[in-house]
């Protein structure tokens, strides 16, 4: 790391969100590591309905990486050397601000395979909560103060609204917002649907209770153009749910697919359920994405990044 620049003159990292960078030598990427390597990265997402990658992974030799690709916002890098001691170590702001560096050094590709083996996970989240971070800053800069201010009187919570979401509809325990815009003749929405309930058991976390309690809401909340057109869970097609830690809170996270019944609409949502211990309800957080002629990868991430910033009003400093 002799060449790191002062953190004062940085220039701002380059590439899009979901962009990977790794530097690896050639005699490896074809290899057994480069197969591990594509495998952390290339994995399908889950609860899309085309296959896409979890991250967009271009290569570059270890002997061409320099100039401007030093400025990419994500690096992974592997160094495979007989005097390397074997470790994985993070650094950030190397060459560029905002800028997130994994490196593993290893003293074969033996113990470069046990290393990446053993962090599959660990790398994914990784790059994936810098991602989310980053749109949460960039949130940060405009948020939509009222719409954040009536979301927090009605369900005492805290979530970042960033612009273009207007108010659709709602009652006292239901509030949907929508974003929506167009590129060339193709729409493009991105759905936030809040919603709270009594809580009653630990079975409100089942993936069964999230798409009973979703359809209820959305079929009288999220109707299609049509005439008794409403969205629906497709629960003909899998669930992908996890434990996570939402801000401290112990929450369910589930991605899956939605469809419009009676219309000829869907795409993936994003859905997270977590407990108000104090106030003994549940609260639901949702996004959904509908664009049919585009991948659907950053659109949900986007969506995430908002579910993500959710806190408890009474938790607040």
């Amino acid at each position: 790391m002799g060449d790191k620049l002062n953190s004062d003159s940085l220039p701002s990292s380059a590439g899009k969100y979901g962009e990977v960078l790794v530097v690896l030598d050639t005699s490896y990427e074809n290899g057994v590591v480069g197969e591990k390597i594509r495998e952390i990265f290339q994995a399908e997402v889950e609860g899309t309905p085309q296959s896409e990658p979890l991250f967009r992974m271009s290569t570059v030799n270890t002997e061409n990486f320099k100039s401007i690709l030093k400025r990419s916002r994500n690096l992974f890098k592997v160094s495979i050397e007989k005097s390397n001691q074997n470790k994985i170590k993070i650094d950030r702001d190397v060459w560029a601000s905002d800028q997130l560096l994994i490196n593993i050094y290893a003293n074969s590709k033996e113990s470069a395979l046990r290393i990446l083996d053993k962090n599959v996970e660990g790398i994914r989240d990784y790059y994936n909560q810098e991602e989310v971070k980053r749109l949460q800053k960039q949130y940060n800069n405009q948020l939509q103060s009222d719409l954040m201010a009536e979301v927090e009187e009605q369900f005492g919570i805290s979530i970042s609204i960033p612009p273009a979401f207007i108010k659709m509809s709602g009652d006292s325990s239901t509030l949907w917002l929508k974003k929506e815009k167009k590129i060339g003749d193709h729409q493009i929405i991105q759905g936030l649907l809040i919603y709270s309930q009594p809580y009653s058991s630990s079975g409100v976390f089942s993936d069964s209770a999230m798409i009973e309690n979703r359809d209820q809401k959305t079929k009288v909340f999220v109707e299609g153009a049509r005439e008794n057109s409403y969205m629906k869970v497709y629960d003909e097609l899998p669930v992908y749910s996890k434990e996570i830690n939402l801000n401290g809170l112990y929450a369910k996270e589930y991605r899956a697919l939605w469809h419009m019944e009676n219309d000829f609409m869907g795409g993936p949502f994003i859905h997270t359920t977590v407990i108000d211990e104090e106030n003994q309800k549940v609260i639901h957080l949702d996004g959904f994405v509908y664009a049919p002629k585009f991948t659907k990868r950053e659109y949900v991430r986007e969506l995430e990044a908002i579910i993500k910033t959710f806190k408890l009003s009474q938790t607040e400093a």
